[in-house]
């Protein structure tokens, strides 16, 4: 019975939480990577507890919005990942967000340089959090190039909203002829048909004559 009263619970919980998303505006920089990191891979986006290999692209931010929850849960990863997936991400990243948005890393290669420049893990290993703990900041993120090894690339494209198509309007057709009611040709009625006589009776043949009886012969009586 509490295993089902838990099961309730977890389900009413998940279906109330929604990820929201909150895009990153300004310049795209030389994010910090590692040499080698640990990714979780039951979900589907890879997801980073610590900084990745390769080098990549910020998308924006992914909260948890719940009644119940203020900070995001492990249970709430599926959501979290479905939405990234959605916005056209290859992995989903978590971050020390105070930390790692205060420092400039510069321009990424191939940009123009400007002040600081791209910061060794030494400087930026205070980002690698405790997951899902106070301060976390997800990240949905996009390789600018090849993805780390043993990962493959996501191909779909961010969601876009349909066209709306515009409304047909059709033109209006002229109105019908109203048919004009045919005329009534009178009808000559048709003669009764004649009685047919009855057969006359054919007589029966009268029956015939019994044939007749020759008289015997009357003897003389003797003298």
């Amino acid at each position: 019975m509490n295993r089902l009263i838990c099961a309730l619970a977890l389900l009413l919980t998940v279906g109330c939480t929604k990820a929201i998303f909150r895009p990153y505006v300004g310049s795209q920089q030389a994010w910090p990577t590692a040499e080698g990191s640990i990714v979780n891979t039951r979900y589907k986006l890879p997801v980073f507890t610590n900084l990745p290999p390769s080098p990549y692209e910020v998308l924006g931010e992914i909260r948890v919005e719940s009644p119940l929850y203020s900070q995001p849960e492990e249970h709430h990863m599926p959501i979290v990942c479905k939405r990234a997936e959605k916005l056209g991400a290859d992995a989903v990243l978590f971050v020390q967000g105070r930390v790692y948005f205060s420092t400039n890393y510069g321009p990424r290669p191939g940009e123009n340089a400007g002040d600081g420049g791209a910061k060794s893990l030494s400087q930026v290993n205070t980002f690698n959090p405790q997951s899902f703990a106070s301060g976390v900041t997800i990240l949905a993120i996009k390789w600018t190039g090849e993805p780390p090894p043993g990962l493959a690339k996501t191909s779909s494209a961010p969601a876009t909203a349909e066209p709306i198509a515009a409304p047909v309007i059709q033109e209006a057709l002229p109105p019908e002829p109203i048919p004009t009611p045919a005329t009534e040709v009178p009808v000559a009625p048709i003669p009764a048909p004649e009685p047919i006589p009855a057969p006359e009776p054919i007589p029966e043949p009268a029956p015939a004559a019994p044939p007749a009886v020759p008289e015997a012969p009357v003897a003389d009586p003797a003298p």
